[in-house]
């Protein structure tokens, strides 16, 4: 673990850091090998490539997936919020870990990650002209 990260952590409101401890438990539990940052300021997970992330947001905390675009079918509480790949779930209470599947979630997002590098299929396609 990131000490990093851990600033990060104990920089939040006391809710943000009960659902990050939580989450980043998860992460760390469900994915073995997985990587952690601090990118662009917030903690950053890889793992076969841009993983994830988590980001606070008013009251609450987002769990970003790099490739989360390809979950919203199979976890309708993944949003893409206007991205074009990224999609996240918000989470307000540790409660909300169980009742959005965020353990599904991960390791759905894992396994996606993992079978995408290697069929190498890029996270965004390119253009053709």
């Amino acid at each position: 673990m990131s000490p990093l990260v851990d600033t990060y952590i104990d920089n939040l409101s006391d809710t943000q850091q009960a659902i990050t401890e939580n989450v980043r438990r998860l992460l760390f539990n469900l994915v073995p090998g997985i990587q952690e940052k601090l990118s662009f300021k917030i903690p950053f997970y890889h793992y076969f490539g841009m993983f994830c992330y988590i980001n606070a947001i008013p009251n609450g905390i987002d769990l970003g997936l790099c490739r989360g675009k390809d979950l919203t079918e199979e976890f309708p509480s993944l949003e893409l919020k206007g991205r074009a790949i990224v999609a996240s779930v918000s989470l307000y209470s540790v409660k909300d870990i169980n009742q959005k599947e965020v353990r599904e979630i991960i390791i759905a997002a894992a396994l996606w990650n993992e079978e995408a590098k290697k069929k190498k299929i890029p996270m965004v396609k390119s253009r053709k002209q």
